[in-house]
C-alpha cells in the first residue's frame, strides 16, 4: 500500500526588516516541505493574511526595535484562534520578553536563535516539529527560562522607564515630558503595564497604586520626589 504523500506545511513570515523577510520567504519556498502562503512586516498585515491562508506555522523576527510589533502578532493570531503555531526567531533572549510568553506557551510555541540557525535545513527541522505540535527551544533561551524571573520581567524597556517614573510621583503629562512622548502614548504604555501585571482596580487599590508598589518591592527602590507638586497628582 502506497503511503500518502504528505502535504507540504503551510508557513507565514512575519518579518519587519523587509530585505530580511524577501530573503526568509524566498529560501523557505525553495523547500519542497513547506508551502509560504504569505509574508508581513506588521501586526496587522500578519493578521490578515493568516486569516486568509491559514498557516500552521507563523515565523515571527523578534530583536529589540521590533519586540513590541512581535508580541503583538502572536497575541492577535491567539485571539483569532487560528491555531497556528508561533515560532519566534530572534536576536537574543531577552528575559523581559521570554517572561511576557506564557500565554503561548500552552498553545504551542518555539524560539531559535538566528546565530544558531547554521543552515536552512535546521530551520526547515524546527518548523517541522513546531507544526507537530512540539515546542522547539534554543538552548540559550532553555537556559534564560530557567532562571528566576520577577513579575517585573514581563514589561518592556520602555514600560519599564514609564513605571520607574510612576514611582516617582510623576503624573502622566510629566511621564511624557520627560520621555519625549505623547500623553496619549503614555497612557498606552500603562494600560499595557496593567495588562501585563495582571493589574485591576478593585476596592482595595487602584491598579496605579499596585504598579508602584510592585515595583518598589522588586527594585527595591525608594523613589525619587516629583519634579514639583503640581505634576504629583495622578492624571
Amino acid at each position: 500500500m502506497q503511503t500518502p504523500k504528505k502535504m507540504p506545511i503551510r508557513v507565514l513570515v512575519v518579518e519587519r526588516d523587509g530585505l530580511l523577510r524577501d530573503m526568509l520567504s524566498s529560501v523557505l519556498a525553495g523547500e519542497p516541505q513547506l508551502e509560504v502562503t504569505g509574508a508581513a512586516g506588521d501586526a496587522g498585515s500578519a493578521l490578515d493574511v493568516a486569516v486568509r491562508t491559514r498557516p500552521e506555522v507563523t515565523l515571527i523576527g523578534i530583536d529589540a526595535a521590533n519586540e513590541e510589533m512581535a508580541l503583538a502578532v502572536a497575541q492577535e493570531l491567539g485571539r483569532a484562534r487560528l491555531r497556528t503555531r508561533v515560532m519566534f526567531l530572534g536576536e537574543r533572549p531577552d528575559t523581559r520578553m521570554l517572561a511576557a510568553l506564557p500565554a503561548f506557551r500552552a498553545a504551542g510555541w518555539s524560539y531559535l536563535l538566528r546565530q544558531s540557525v547554521a543552515d536552512i535545513a535546521t530551520l526547515v527541522r524546527a518548523i517541522d516539529g513546531a507544526a507537530s505540535g512540539l515546542v522547539v527551544l534554543d538552548p540559550v533561551v532553555l537556559d534564560v527560562l530557567g532562571r528566576r524571573e520577577t513579575r517585573l520581567s514581563a514589561l518592556t524597556k520602555r514600560q519599564l522607564e514609564v513605571l520607574s517614573l510612576m514611582a516617582r510621583g510623576y503624573n502622566n503629562g510629566a511621564v511624557a515630558r520627560a520621555l519625549v512622548l505623547e500623553e496619549k502614548s503614555v497612557e498606552n504604555h500603562i494600560n499595557a503595564i496593567f495588562g501585563q501585571l495582571n493589574l485591576s482596580r478593585d476596592q482595595a487599590a487602584h491598579p496605579r497604586v499596585k504598579a508602584v508598589l510592585l515595583y518598589l518591592q522588586e527594585t527595591g527602590a525608594a523613589g525619587d520626589p516629583a519634579p514639583d507638586d503640581g505634576q504629583r497628582k495622578a492624571a
